[in-house]
């Protein structure tokens, strides 16, 4: 082993440059691969997973539809549901204009 590195090291002011780019590449490959696996695993760890947060999803529509209670048709039902829609659409210009202003 010993004797190879010596060879490599007794090469021209070339080889020993390539060498110490290859080396320094190789080296950066394997820390940004390290990196990546550790913040993937971690992230997995966390967060839950697409198909269980579209499962929860589901089971809290049903009961967000339970929730409501009463007569859909009441005054204070359709004022509910309007003035949801109004909040959405309140954000939506909002977002809107904050996009042509960084447009411009």
């Amino acid at each position: 082993m010993m004797q190879t590195l010596r060879k490599w090291n007794e090469g021209s002011l070339l080889q020993r440059t390539l060498l110490h780019i290859a080396l320094f590449v190789l080296g950066s490959a394997s820390v940004v691969t390290l990196a990546s696996v550790l913040l993937v695993s971690t992230a997995k760890a966390v967060f839950p997973s697409h198909d269980a947060t579209e499962t929860g999803a589901e089971k809290a529509d049903p009961e967000e539809k339970e929730g409501s209670g009463g007569d859909s048709s009441s005054p204070e039902a359709a004022a509910g549901a309007a003035g949801a829609q109004g909040k959405t659409k309140a954000l939506a210009r909002l977002g809107s204009r904050r996009e042509s202003a960084i447009a411009r």
